[in-house]
């Protein structure tokens, strides 16, 4: 905008976006400007056009969307500084705060401004990523995955929404990397409790604060809409000079009901609220071994420690339907790679309930196994193990940097770990047969 720098509010007012992030007029005062005139580059437009082989009717309407927001000095200006702002937020570790945007200012292409915003992240993000030195076949094929569904769903059904904009900005902004075997991209750690780590023998041990309600299986009351009405117990947390007392996590997954002591001589805290995690997610396809899963890990180490220093990254978090001990009820322990592998993690419980086995699973996130055809061992043993009332949960994970050279001898959990979570598993449903 020529003159002087209009107020984030003014602009946001006059754009009329339907949600903006929290917060985000603090990065707005910081905002230095564009010397661009243009939203997207037409050249990088060009080279999408081709490389996807896009009919001329789908390229006439994404320019004649981006030539709409050149033509609103307001709302070109506002939508360079997001770009600006979207390809810093990961680097900030925001998590999700961006959703889907649409502009009142531009009704005739407000729903498929989303999709251009994410194209104009393409090459301002690669810039950023080129200034600190990092090797371009680390991040030059990122933003053509979730482009290439976006396109060819435009093509098909004219649909110009984005389905989940929160993490498809990982890739437009080139956030996300791929290792060996695996996705990593920086988070902040945000869960209730404190890990500690023993000076002399290296043991690690997560102590849940104060305040939460669990179920006597270790399970957070309520998850799977399941409650104790009898059982649950309340965590604590006391803490004196020389000690904390604090209910454990069992790095099987659950919350032990007993109270333990430790001796601050003793143990150091390792993982805190606020901490800098990576965070790992799991592509489709084979290869998923604890050994493909400790080499991506060292690789994403070496690579975030080498081009993004400031982010003191402390080791690694994963939440998902694979992580549930309870498939090591019904799998076998020495063969399933889905067992071994989360048998290196320290697992914790966590809200979510047993929607993500079931869209994974059986198709849909409330699909009733007993009206899917079951065809995999793996549909038929949940299958069954839910028919008996038993529910399962998704859960998550942590591995600290010094453990990853400990897999897969699992760095944390112990034979007296797992006969415990034998013992425990669905206990608030046997209480109550």
């Amino acid at each position: 905008m020529r003159g002087q720098k209009a107020s984030f509010e003014e602009l946001a007012g006059y754009c009329g976006f339907d949600s903006l992030p929290e917060g985000l007029s603090v990065f707005y005062e910081a905002y230095p400007g564009s010397s661009e005139p243009y939203f997207i580059d037409r050249g990088f437009l060009a080279e999408v056009f081709s490389r996807f082989s896009l009919p001329q009717k789908e390229r006439d309407l994404i320019l004649n969307g981006v030539s709409a927001v050149e033509k609103d000095e307001k709302l070109l200006y506002f939508s360079q500084f997001l770009v600006w702002d979207m390809c810093s937020a990961r680097n900030r570790c925001d998590v999700d705060n961006y959703q889907s945007l649409t502009p009142a200012c531009l009704p005739e292409y407000g729903t498929l401004y989303s999709f251009l915003l994410l194209l104009a992240c393409v090459r301002p993000a690669m810039e950023l990523l080129r200034k600190r030195g990092v090797p371009e076949e680390a991040y030059r094929d990122i933003p053509y995955q979730p482009m290439k569904r976006q396109l060819e769903k435009l093509v098909r059904t004219g649909e110009q929404t984005v389905g989940d904009f929160p993490w498809d900005m990982n890739f437009y902004t080139c956030a996300i990397y791929l290792f060996d075997r695996f996705l990593f991209i920086p988070c902040p750690f945000g869960e209730d409790f404190t890990m500690y780590r023993n000076q002399n023998s290296r043991k690690v041990s997560a102590l849940w604060r104060a305040g939460e309600t669990f179920r006597r299986d270790g399970q957070l009351d309520g998850v799977n809409n399941v409650f104790d009405k009898t059982g649950k117990f309340a965590s604590r947390w006391e803490e004196s000079e020389e000690t904390i007392t604090a209910n454990r996590v069992n790095p099987v997954g659950f919350v032990e009901k007993e109270p333990v002591t430790l001796l601050k001589k003793d143990w150091a805290p390792v993982l805190q609220k606020g901490d800098i995690l990576l965070a790992v997610h799991v592509p489709s396809g084979p290869g998923y071994t604890p050994e493909r899963l400790k080499n991506s890990m060292e690789l994403a180490l070496a690579f975030y420690d080498r081009y993004f220093p400031e982010l003191p990254v402390r080791g690694f978090w994963s939440e998902s339907w694979l992580y549930d001990p309870r498939l090591s009820l019904i799998l076998d322990p020495q063969k399933s790679n889905i067992v071994r592998v989360q048998r290196q993690f320290y697992l914790y419980p966590i809200p979510e309930g047993d929607g993500m086995l079931r869209y994974e699973v059986f198709g849909g996130w409330k699909a009733d196994p007993e009206k899917v055809p079951l065809i995999t061992s793996l549909q038929k043993a949940a299958a069954a193990y839910m028919k008996s009332g038993r529910r399962f949960h998704t859960t998550s994970m942590i591995v600290l940097r010094e453990d990853v050279a400990k897999m897969p001898e699992m760095p944390y959990i112990t034979p007296e770990d797992l006969t415990r979570f034998a013992g425990i598993a669905d206990s608030h449903l046997k209480a109550e047969e």
